[in-house]
Formats: C-alpha cells, structure tokens, sequence
C-alpha cells in the first residue's frame, strides 16, 4: 500500500505541474483543433457554441491551411493582431517589433491576414530579442504551430509551414462581417493558391494607371508600405474583388474618390476627370475601369472555385452575394 500511494503521489505531482504549465502558458485547450468550416457558416456561427468567450478557432474547409479567428470584439482582436499588422503591413513599421505605448493610439485593422512567413518573422523576431508578447500573441503562437502554419527546427527557431491566418471581429456588423470575409478570403487563396498570384500580378502589370492610382492613393492614406510591391498585388486583387459587381462601379467611381479626396484634396489633381451627379462629384472612367477588372477577376475565381467577386463560400439559394 505504501508503495501504491507514492507511485500516485508521484503522478498526481507531475499531473498538476503539467496543468499548471498549461494555464500559464496561455495555450487555449482547443489549440490543435480549430473547426472545420465554410466561411459563410462561420458568419452565423452561434456564439453561445464557442469554446472561449474571447474568439473561437475556424479552419476553412476548402483551404484547410488557413486558419480564421473570430473575435468577441476589436480590443480581443487587437491583442491578437495589431502589433503584426504594424510589423506585416505599416509605413514607419514594417519589420520591427512596436511597443504597445508606441501604437496605443494608432488604428490597426478591423479585419486581419498575415501569410506564414510574416508570421513566422514575427514571432522568431520576438523570439531572438525576448520581445515581451501579450498573452493573447503568445495564444495565437500556440494554436499557428499546432496547426502547422508554423513550425519549429531541430534548433526551435520558428519557421513557415503552410497557409496563414485570418480574422473577423463580432464588433462588426454582418454587412461588414461579409464583406470582411470576401476580402480577407481572396487574401487567403492569395497565399497558398501560386496560380491566383500569377494572374493578380499580370492583371496589375496592365491594369489602366488611372485606376493605379486611386488604389495606391488609397493605400498610402491607410498606410500601407507601398513599397512592397507584393502586398501591393495582395491587396489589389483583394480590393477589386470586394464588392459583387453590381456594387463596384458606384464604390470605385464615386465613394472612394470622395473618400480619398477629404482625407488629402491635393490627390484630387492625380485622379481623372469628375463629373457633378445631383451635386455630388463622381468619376464615371474609374467606375468603367473598376467594373471591367472586377468582372476579368470574377470570372477567374468564379473558373477556379466557384466564387464571386464579394463571395468566397458556396454559393447557396439564399446566398447574400
């Protein structure tokens, strides 16, 4: 008997000192099993289902390397993701590691992408230098090298895998929650499919320079590093399949000239010429050119996987799209 109760001991010991390290380490309990699902089906996922209450973990069905966070709201998905949209995407950041006091009061995204060998900057970057990471960072770290977008070598430096990650947030409303879906989707296929890289970085090379310009007028406001010409192709191809066609003409030659325009009037000498619409000022040749690309990527999605421009889940009797 005596023996029987250290060997126990013994166990129960290692057990919870294996449990305490777990709950210290920050590592959800569902970290090596997202769930399996269309992305449409994650819009209406019922949140009374979720495993955590700050997000649950989705990987896409058809795109199983890409793994999709929904947030309770945009403070949880900032601590997951702001400091990586920093060093991902932002002129002035890109590349470097920013204290929280330093973006405190600079604007993330309200949706995010980021491809495995960012992520993998990322985190082997605060790795080397002892960054000091949120729980939440150290959270998503967890679940990315549990499901393989991540991997660790035979000296645990931290290393691509497959695919990427992606969010949307509840904070959102589900118009936008669908249209944030569709162009973080497209962001997505971008990084795992090397044939939707190819036809993105042709159509570029001969998109019209008026559209170019509007678009990277657009980026520089949202500062974006327009430097890099790869995340410029990401977020053109992304950007032109935002909206479904029957919206893209009014958004492109009226609503974000505008909005470009009242964020720095002196972009408005670089754009086409406008016309007064019931006095409201619109560009008609940016609304043809945008139609005309969105219909050209339209249809190459629509080949490849059945989608849409502002739709990448199964199309479906009611579908909003």
């Amino acid at each position: 008997m005596r023996l029987n109760f250290k060997f126990k001991h013994k166990h129960f010991l290692v057990f919870t000192f294996c449990f305490i390290f777990f709950l210290g380490s920050g590592v959800s309990s569902f970290a090596v099993n997202p769930i399996p699902a269309d992305p449409l089906d994650i819009i209406d996922y019922q949140r009374e289902r979720w495993r955590d209450r700050r997000f649950e973990v989705f990987s896409w069905d058809r795109f199983p390397e890409l793994i999709i966070f929904d947030t309770a709201n945009y403070d949880v998905q900032s601590r997951l993701f702001k400091r990586l949209a920093f060093f991902a995407e932002k002129a002035g950041f890109k590349g470097r590691l920013a204290h929280d006091a330093e973006i405190a009061n600079l604007h993330g995204w309200n949706a995010h992408d980021y491809e495995a060998k960012v992520l993998a900057d990322f985190f082997e970057t605060a790795r080397v230098t002892n960054f000091p990471l949120l729980q939440e960072e150290r959270e998503l770290l967890a679940i990315l090298l549990a499901h393989g977008v991540l991997r660790r070598n035979s000296v645990l430096q931290i290393i691509p895998g497959k695919g990427g990650v992606l969010s949307i947030s509840r904070d959102s409303d589900r118009n936008l929650r669908l249209r944030f879906m569709a162009h973080e989707g497209f962001h997505g296929i971008y990084y795992v499919d090397e044939g939707f890289r190819n036809f993105t970085r042709q159509r570029w090379e001969v998109f019209p320079n008026k559209g170019k310009m509007l678009l990277l007028s657009f980026f520089v406001i949202q500062a974006y590093d327009i430097a890099d010409i790869d995340l410029v192709h990401k977020e053109f191809s992304a950007h032109v399949l935002y909206w479904s066609i029957n919206q893209v003409g009014f958004y492109y030659g009226d609503s974000l000239p505008n909005r470009v325009i009242s964020a720095n009037p002196l972009y408005g000498f670089i754009l086409p010429a406008s016309a007064e619409v019931r006095g409201r000022q619109t560009w008609p040749e940016l609304a043809e050119i945008f139609i005309a690309e969105a219909e050209i990527f339209s249809n190459y999605v629509n080949e490849r996987w059945n989608f849409s421009a502002g739709r990448v889940w199964r199309a479906r009797p009611n579908n909003p799209r």
